[in-house]
């Protein structure tokens, strides 16, 4: 069966990745997700064909997955800096991903970022309790 070059599967596992949220390290974290976006859009001119993409503002969201043990922390962080919760903070978050095999170490840093809500339920049988914390934030460095 031929090899396809491309597909690594050790590329990057779980494993691989450290969060820092506000400078400490997230061991309570269950996902992460997060994205940059450009608004674009065609621009038509004689014809029924586009003739350029005009492009617009960055936008930057994502949502970190955490256990209930995590979210507490962080609300008692937040009470502490003066605010009522972690919906009151802003801070950086430092995603590393190790160097491992021919892959270089990388770090993305998701500066400015606010979380936009949270919510906490239960439901029978569960052993824990997992919390997306969607988040907005203003800039997206890869290091």
């Amino acid at each position: 069966m031929p090899t396809i070059a491309f597909f690594d599967s050790k590329d990057c596992e779980w494993a691989d990745m450290t969060v820092m949220v506000a400078g400490a390290t997230l061991t309570k974290i269950r996902g992460l997700k997060y994205k940059a976006a450009k608004e674009k859009k065609l621009l038509h001119a004689a014809g029924d064909e586009p003739v350029s993409i005009q492009s617009g503002n960055r936008t930057y969201e994502g949502q970190i997955k955490i256990l209930k043990g995590a979210l507490d922390d962080m609300n008692r962080a937040a009470i502490a800096a003066g605010g009522s919760d972690i919906l009151d903070l802003q801070f950086d978050i430092v995603v590393t991903y190790k160097a491992k095999g021919t892959r270089a170490l990388q770090t993305d840093v998701l500066a400015g970022a606010e979380i936009k809500e949270f919510e906490k339920g239960w439901e029978q049988g569960a052993t824990s309790m997992d919390i997306t914390l969607p988040i907005v934030f203003l800039k997206l460095v890869t290091e």
